[in-house]
This record gives structure tokens, C-alpha cells and sequence, in this order.
């Protein structure tokens, strides 16, 4: 069956799009909905509508995987889980104050958008999340009223909880080992971003508090904006992880975990895309800002 999920997981990723793709949207010579798995988009559809057809596809890709296996599913359906946790971002950013964002992501297997929506205070959404399986630990007391400190602790506690969840599933060591290992070495790079935007005391407090066992990761940190090191951060991830993973294990669950880093790096492309058009970027800087397949 893992060997199944696998060839599953391959067939989907020669479905993804190419730079080619992209840059044929980026200048108007084809829109999303021109291609297969997009088809339901319109192109008079609302950029909240396309955008969130365009993670139901990503959604669905994984849900396809994850339904393949019941012995597998949980770690699956894990990755998935973390539209949840940057759903609960979202809310926390309205809640305290920011503009509310163009959607919620369309998931929700332990707390859906509509539940998520009508939250209206910060203690709502910790209790929420007490009663999901999301949370490896009791909220820690907040040094700062910043919703940074909050968005970190959620991180970390993201990759807590994926961490628990492998640990149940029944593969191989090895397997299981390098998985264990790209986690904590995609945490040690989002532990580097959030010392870029906190003190690192504490977000190496919150890490530590979440039981994540990982140590920040060294990044050049030159004169950028905190979006600059984010797509070198995801970029790292595919360079020195992802890549990794799927040359090594090229028919077993790890590649899952590749896979699903390129299905939802396409989503977050064309939300990019959509967005910088929508505003009116120069289609070199869209282009600039995308992150291509290696």
C-alpha cells in the first residue's frame, strides 16, 4: 500500500505546473481556469472565489492520498492540517486589529472556516484549539501583546503536533527518521524567521515551551523584507529537504511529504499570481516572487 500511495503521489506531481505555465498566466496568454485541474475557475469569478477553488484542488490532491491508506492517513491527513493553523493566524490578525484577509483556506478537519469565522476573542480561539487535537501543549503566558509572538507559538505548535503524528504511523525506521529530520530541520528555518521578527529569546522560549526539539537554523540575513526571507526560506526547504527526500525515497511515504510541499507551493504561486495582478505588479516582479520546481 505505501508503494501505492507513492505511485499515486507521482502521477499527481506530473500534473503540477511548469515555470512555462506560470509565465503564460503572468502575461495573459492563458488563465488558471485553462488548465485541467482548474477548470472550474471562471474567469468571472471573484479573486475569492478563485482563490479558494485553487486550494480546494491542492485540498483534494492530498484528501486523495490520505483517503488511499487508513494506516497511513493520519500523518497525511496531518499535513494537510496545517490550513488550520494558518486559518486560526488569520482570525488572530482580525481579532487584534488587522485587516481581514481576501479568505480562509477551505479546510477543516478538526475546526472548520465557518467555526473559525465567528470567533471573536483570543481566549475563544485557545479554547478551540484546546478542545482539537492541534495543540501539543497548554497556551504559555504571552510576553507581548504582538500577534507574532502568537503566529510563532502556532508554528512551532504545528510542527509538535506533525512530529506526534508520525510518530504513530507504522513505517519504516529509516523512513521514519529522515521524515523526523526534515521536520525539525523545516522548523529550524521557521525558528530562524521568527528571530528575524522577535527577540530570540522569545521565540526560543516558545519553541521550547511547544517540545520542539530544534535549534535555529543559519540563514545569511541581509538587508531584506521579511517576505524576501521567506521565499529563501521555502526555497531552502526545497533545495536541502524536499529534494533530498524524493531522490532518496522515491516509492514510500516520504515522498508524500514531498509531494505535498510542491502541490501546496502551487497553490500559494498562483494565489501570488492572482493577487499581484489583481493590484497591478509589473509581471517581472510577479515572476521574481514565485518559487519554481528544481
Amino acid at each position: 500500500m505505501e508503494n501505492y500511495i507513492a505511485v499515486r503521489a507521482h502521477g499527481l506531481k506530473s500534473r503540477l505546473l511548469t515555470r512555462n505555465d506560470y509565465e503564460q498566466i503572468v502575461n495573459g496568454d492563458k488563465d488558471v481556469g485553462a488548465f485541467k485541474d482548474y477548470s472550474l475557475i471562471g474567469e468571472k469569478d471573484t479573486l475569492e472565489e478563485k482563490l479558494e477553488k485553487i486550494y480546494r484542488v491542492y485540498v483534494s490532491r492530498i484528501s486523495l492520498l490520505a483517503k488511499a491508506s487508513q494506516e497511513y492517513s493520519p500523518f497525511i491527513y496531518a499535513l494537510l492540517d496545517r490550513l488550520e493553523i494558518e486559518n486560526i493566524k488569520i482570525q488572530l490578525r482580525h481579532i487584534l486589529g488587522y485587516a481581514r484577509p481576501v479568505i480562509y483556506y477551505p479546510y477543516g478537519r478538526h475546526i472548520g472556516p465557518a467555526k473559525i469565522s465567528n470567533l471573536k476573542t483570543e481566549s475563544s480561539i485557545w479554547e478551540v484549539l484546546r478542545e482539537s487535537y492541534l495543540l501539543t501543549t497548554n497556551v504559555p503566558n504571552f510576553t507581548t501583546g504582538l500577534v507574532a509572538e502568537r503566529e510563532a507559538f502556532l508554528d512551532f505548535q504545528y510542527y509538535a503536533y506533525l512530529m506526534k503524528q508520525l510518530d504513530a504511523v507504522r513505517i519504516d525506521k529509516e523512513e521514519k527518521s529522515e521524515l523526523k529530520e526534515a521536520i525539525k530541520s523545516e522548523a529550524s528555518l521557521h525558528l530562524a524567521y521568527w528571530i528575524r521578527v522577535l527577540k530570540p529569546q522569545t521565540v526560543e522560549n516558545l519553541a521550547k515551551y511547544s517540545g520542539l526539539d530544534a535549534k535555529p537554523a543559519e540563514i545569511t540575513l541581509k538587508e531584506e523584507s521579511t517576505t524576501d526571507l521567506l521565499k529563501t526560506i521555502h526555497e531552502t526547504i526545497m533545495r536541502k529537504i524536499i529534494t533530498r527526500i524524493e531522490t532518496r525515497h522515491f516509492t514510500t511515504i516520504p515522498f508524500v511529504y514531498a509531494y505535498n510541499f510542491y502541490a501546496k507551493l502551487e497553490a500559494q504561486n498562483l494565489e501570488k499570481i492572482l493577487l499581484g495582478k489583481t493590484i497591478g505588479l509589473p509581471g517581472e516582479i510577479i515572476i521574481r516572487n514565485l518559487i519554481f520546481l528544481e
